[in-house]
């Protein structure tokens, strides 16, 4: 039993981490980017570059965090599969909800590559520019900051479907 309730705190709460870290990079992190811009007149490459690094970051932490959670989700679902011995009748299937969190949460990955990867590969272009004045890095900036917080709803969507597997 404490494995299991191990797993679900690993699940839930690292669901819920990676939400709160992805869309910091759009609460946070990107707004003061801009606003450095635009206040201190940091150049667009300067401002690119800055940007490359924070992707880069979160490219290196955020998958593997990711994966680890999913797994933490499907041994859930594993353990409350009908016939197991934490079965229990419900509403709604236990399992399927984690089986839901597991999916919503790597389903960062993906959404990076169909949605965000074209706006991520003119960044990173604008980031090895010898140019220090171009104006379309800050759009770009906006743009992917739109995109990550959206993307961002996916673990937060991954944790509400743990908790409510956890709780029915």
């Amino acid at each position: 039993m404490f494995g299991f309730r191990l797993a679900q705190v690993v699940g839930i709460s690292g669901a819920a981490w990676l939400a709160g870290n992805v869309a910091s990079l759009s609460t946070i992190v990107t707004p003061v980017l801009l606003q450095s811009h635009k206040e201190d007149n940091i150049s667009s490459r300067l401002l690119a570059k800055q940007w490359r690094g924070l992707f880069e970051k979160g490219r290196s932490t955020n998958p593997p965090i990711a994966a680890g959670t999913a797994s933490s989700l499907i041994y859930l679902a594993w353990a409350v599969r009908r016939g197991s011995p934490l079965y229990k009748s419900a509403a709604y299937s236990r399992s399927g909800l984690y089986i839901a969190a597991a999916i919503l949460t790597v389903g960062i990955v993906p959404f990076t590559f169909v949605f965000m990867d074209p706006t991520n590969d003119v960044l990173i272009e604008k980031a090895r520019s010898t140019s220090d004045s171009d104006p379309e890095v800050s759009e770009l900036i906006k743009r992917w900051t739109r995109l990550n917080f959206g993307r961002s709803l996916l673990p937060l969507a991954a944790a509400v479907c743990g908790v409510v597997a956890t709780i029915i």
